[in-house]
């Protein structure tokens, strides 16, 4: 399947052009042509079927063949992580758990970040990059940063923090979903404060180990996400 994506795209749509740097890549790197078909997601789990019918000044246009509505899976897991040091870890991360099919990714501002600033539109890049590589039809929403104090204070759903402090924990791979939503945080380098994890239990999360090795924060994140993708 010859997959790519634009966010605007509708079932709706009888015909689609491509913008001039996507026809570029369509003729000139991937070398297709008239007749060639293809399909485009919005990243809303759409499945667009189509066929190109023209080449023209530098404009690559199909014409639907069908379209299909994927269903969203039934339980999504929101990875809230304080992002590491190196650009290229966090892209990394980013690659690798829209591979996994994560639902949204918030990177979290805590005591002890190095990190304060992320480049959000690089981020989707990466996501879309790694949905197209993996044929997959949603995009997980990628979040600005936030303080970790305001992260928990707006979950709604049940919370996982996990954290390398001797407080009692549960093993996550022991952990039972008990909805259809979970949030994981995942700390920076140095950890999460002990006042953040005391905040995080008065907010009703609950404490959870990843297992006795110490991770990278992106190897934990992508770890714990992992973990509870095969809870599914």
């Amino acid at each position: 399947m010859l997959l790519f994506f634009d966010f605007d795209i509708g079932e709706n749509f009888q015909d689609f052009t491509f913008d001039k740097s996507e026809s570029r890549h369509i003729t000139k790197v991937l070398r297709k042509n008239i007749g060639t078909e293809i399909t485009i997601t919005n990243g809303k789990g759409l499945e667009w079927n189509g066929v190109i019918t023209s080449i023209l000044n530098q404009k690559v246009v199909a014409r639907k063949i069908s379209s299909l509505k994927h269903s969203y899976k039934k339980k999504h897991v929101h990875l809230a992580i304080a992002p590491p040091k190196s650009n290229d870890r966090m892209e990394w991360l980013i690659e690798k758990i829209t591979e996994l099919g994560i639902s949204s990714i918030t990177p979290i501002l805590c005591d002890r970040s190095e990190r304060k600033i992320i480049k959000k539109e690089r981020l989707i890049k990466i996501a879309i990059s790694a949905l197209k590589q993996s044929q997959q039809f949603f995009l997980p929403e990628i979040n600005p940063m936030v303080t970790f104090k305001k992260y928990i204070k707006n979950i709604s759903h049940h919370g996982l923090i996990a954290h390398c402090g001797k407080s009692s924990k549960i093993e996550l791979k022991n952990y039972s979903w008990e909805s259809d939503q979970v949030h994981l945080l995942i700390g920076p380098e140095g950890d999460f404060s002990l006042n953040e994890i005391k905040d995080a239990i008065s907010a009703k999360l609950k404490p959870v180990s990843l297992g006795q090795q110490r991770f990278r924060t992106e190897t934990a994140g992508l770890l714990g996400c992992n973990i509870l993708l095969l809870k599914e």
